[in-house]
């Protein structure tokens, strides 16, 4: 019996989370019950032809992996190559270009249906679509009777063909298997392990610190890239750049691998090593190297605005940037190089995110044309979680009682999220550390009281599965998990279809949907959303009383008192809170400009905020920011934020507002303040 890619998925999501609600496995899966029964009885036929104790499912709503199999999982990893899996249609076409990437013979049809399975009439249909999916990568699968079924392109560009469909394999669960199939069969061969191993020498040796899932991915393409250079395909580089490459630390660090793996020293493959190493390497936190580095000076003046445009102020600003660095440096060589990156919450952020990440995405415009590169989405995505992470970072009130660490190889921005989320859900613990999962079999842990992971552990302590963005029920599960361990809390898991049961025997539902949808988000713990109030859209806070259109004020002092006065008027800040955006101004220099004739007036919350609020003040004659000529300004639109998110769905409407040059000329010449309002109360439904 095989185990299908569905089956699969829902065994692998049992075995990390061993329990979970029949409601809670239907929102990770984004399966019906129905589907879930069905692909639970495959599962189940397989595990008792390995006479393993089935899963019980039935007439229960809580599914609990019996230890036998965890047992038999935790024994097996890394150890069967035995075939349980079948080819979905994504996979055959993954498939399809892997083994022309490292054919060594003519290719025919005859090989393709004897390495898929399938017929001739469906490998003629999968090259077609093989096709239409690698034309972005400017990569295309042509057949000839001399060379057979074979690759077109520049040798790059087959590369990156290459690593973005292994950075898509890497995340199936039987990822491992399927990679030995395609190779089991080659002439010659290089060991994975004997990669891996190293690259973890390299790290070692030349005190280098690489993101551990991407350094997988690396030693993974390496397998395919050995065939490669074997049949002398090599790739091309101007002279201009390979001699910067040359002069950068990484190129030595190419020529030791190279040598050590026994590969063609051809200065051009160096060149690439060196490109891959440094996309892989974590930026360096030492300040002496940072002073001088382009990279690091962009960091800093990416943290300026994104305090000027999400109107917030870190408590640590060097740690923040610091961080983004350490992010950042990486990324801008996958970005140069196109180097792909898989980021499985990509979707999730862009849902549960999407007013941080439409600012994010504006900021790292101005990026993209300085250093000539296309920032994609996933990258985009990383950077908002980042951000994320800091805005989220729960204010330190009391000790704590329990010490947790984290295991997370996915990167800083992925620890960071981990690490805050973890402390906005509990009060009663300190993440201490975040470790990667190489530091983690290093390091005694034992002592901590807590360890939670978003990779499977090879480790007899408990721990907990965790993600870097969880679901309000995914969050429940983990709180009722920790507090059952700590204090023999146990919690009663009720489905939202019982509630509503239990609603309309004593009241009236008129909107099913929408009363499914609001308790979706209620858990049992409140904490856990404390953070993430109601957010007000754009027309909810510049409601027509807080527009203003004035002729022409003295100076750029009474343009920020009357651009604020409808927000004192109505409390939302004391006087104080005037006072110190005026210093702020004063003592940091113009940062509340943001763009040709707008600027936007804030201060720290605690300056004397009561409320969220914003106002909004049109000038028709430009005042200018410390009386200097460089910095007219004729839109000001103040904001007050009570916290760090609370404010962010109208900022990023108004961010959206503000992009689009053709609307700060309609502000300029609009005189009348509701048609001022019409056009804020249209962008409120952005984002």
């Amino acid at each position: 019996m095989m185990i299908e890619k569905r089956p699969a998925l829902l065994l692998n999501y049992l075995l990390k989370v061993k329990n979970a609600t029949m409601n809670q496995v239907m929102e990770n899966t984004q399966l019906t019950k129905r589907q879930i029964s069905y692909d639970l009885e495959k599962i189940n036929h397989w595990l008792k032809e390995r006479r393993l104790p089935a899963i019980p499912y039935r007439g229960i709503q809580h599914l609990e992996m019996p230890e036998e199999v965890m047992d038999y999982f935790r024994e097996k990893q890394n150890k069967n190559h035995e075939r349980t899996f079948v080819l979905t249609e994504e996979e055959r076409l993954i498939f399809i270009n892997l083994y022309l990437f490292i054919r060594q013979e003519p290719i025919s049809s005859v090989h393709l249906t004897q390495l898929l399975q399938v017929s001739k009439n469906t490998v003629i249909s999968d090259v077609k679509k093989a096709n239409a999916m690698n034309r972005p990568y400017l990569v295309e699968i042509r057949y000839s009777r001399q060379k057979g079924y074979h690759l077109r392109g520049m040798e790059f560009d087959k590369r990156v063909l290459v690593m973005h469909y292994l950075s898509q394999l890497l995340h199936v669960p039987y990822f491992e298997k399927l990679i030995h199939y395609l190779l089991k069969d080659k002439t010659g061969h290089i060991d994975f392990h004997e990669i891996h191993l190293t690259l973890l020498q390299m790290e070692k040796q030349f005190e280098l610190h690489f993101v551990e899932e991407r350094i997988q991915q690396f030693a993974y393409f390496l397998l395919f890239y050995y065939y490669r250079q074997k049949e002398g395909k090599f790739v091309q580089f101007h002279s201009d750049e390979m001699s910067l490459l040359k002069n950068d630390p990484m190129w030595k660090v190419s020529k030791t691998l190279t040598q050590l793996l026994q590969f063609e020293e051809e200065e051009t493959e160096l060149c690439y090593f060196t490109i891959q190493l440094l996309g892989l390497s974590l930026g360096s936190s030492s300040v002496q190297d940072l002073g001088r580095d382009l990279l690091f000076k962009l960091c800093e003046q990416l943290v300026f605005d994104f305090e000027s445009k999400a109107c917030i102020a870190f408590e640590k600003k060097d740690e923040v940037i610091h961080t983004l660095y350490q992010h950042i440096k990486p990324a801008y060589f996958r970005m140069k190089y196109r180097i792909p990156i898989n980021n499985p919450l990509l979707h999730q952020i862009k849902s549960e995110h999407k007013e941080l990440y439409t600012i994010v995405k504006e900021m790292l415009l101005p990026i993209e044309s300085l250093l000539s590169i296309t920032i994609p989405e996933e990258e985009i995505g990383f950077i908002t979680i980042h951000f994320g992470a800091l805005l989220e970072k729960p204010k330190q009130e009391m000790p704590k009682k329990k010490r947790a660490i984290v295991v997370c190889p996915s990167g800083i921005s992925s620890s960071l999220m981990v690490k805050h989320q973890l402390e906005s859900l509990f009060s009663e613990i300190i993440v201490e550390k975040t470790l990667s999962l190489k530091e983690f079999q290093k390091e005694s842990v034992a002592e901590y009281d807590l360890h939670f992971t978003t990779v499977e552990l090879e480790t007899t302590l408990p721990y907990f599965y965790v993600k870097p963005l969880m679901t309000p029920n995914e969050k429940n599960n983990l709180v009722t998990e920790v507090y059952q361990r700590l204090f023999g809390i146990q919690y009663h898991d009720i489905s939202i279809k019982e509630l509503i049961q239990t609603i309309e025997q004593f009241a009236n539902v008129y909107d099913e949907k929408g009363l499914k949808n609001a308790l979706s988000q209620i858990t049992f713990h409140k904490k856990a959303n404390v953070q993430r109030g109601k957010q007000p859209v754009l027309h909810e806070l510049l409601k027509a009383e807080t527009v203003q259109v004035v002729e022409q004020l003295s100076d750029w002092e009474e343009a920020v008192k009357i651009a604020a006065n409808p927000l004192l008027a109505t409390g939302a800040i004391e006087s104080s809170y005037i006072d110190a955006m005026i210093e702020n101004i004063k003592t940091l220099g113009p940062y509340v400009v943001i763009g040709p004739e707008v600027a936007i007036p804030h201060a720290r919350p605690e300056s004397g905020v009561n409320q969220v609020g914003m106002s909004f003040l049109k000038l028709n004659q430009p005042v200018y920011f410390l009386n200097d000529e460089k910095y007219p300004v004729r839109l000001l639109f103040c904001i007050a934020a009570i916290d760090n998110t609370t404010h962010l769905k109208a900022l990023s409407q108004l961010t959206k507002l503000l992009s689009e040059k053709n609307n700060i000329e309609l502000l300029k010449e609009m005189q009348s303040t509701e048609k001022i309002f019409e056009l804020f109360k249209h962008y409120s439904t952005a984002v």
